[in-house]
């Protein structure tokens, strides 16, 4: 299953809480890591990896969360092959 990196920032409030919450809420999350920003501490900025079972549902993801943040960068994510890289 793809492994999908989206980096985003959100203002560090409820609202922007709840509406990344929404988006992501029935996703599988592998990773969720978000931190206030030093320059702008109203901010938080950080990444969430999902795997998505379609890359269709990527789409609607983003939508969401074009919601809270004019920018939300994308890229693939994949785990290594072991298969490949043992030896």
């Amino acid at each position: 299953m793809p492994l999908w990196r989206l980096r985003i920032t959100l203002a560090d409030d409820q609202h922007s809480r709840a509406v990344l919450n929404q988006a992501l809420a029935g996703q599988q999350v592998s990773e969720l890591n978000f931190t206030p920003r030093a320059s702008r501490p109203s901010e938080m900025a950080g990444d969430v990896v999902l795997e998505l079972p379609h890359d269709d549902d990527l789409g609607s993801i983003l939508s969401a969360l074009h919601q809270i943040s004019p920018q939300v960068f994308v890229s693939r994510a994949d785990m290594p092959d072991t298969a490949s890289t043992a030896g």
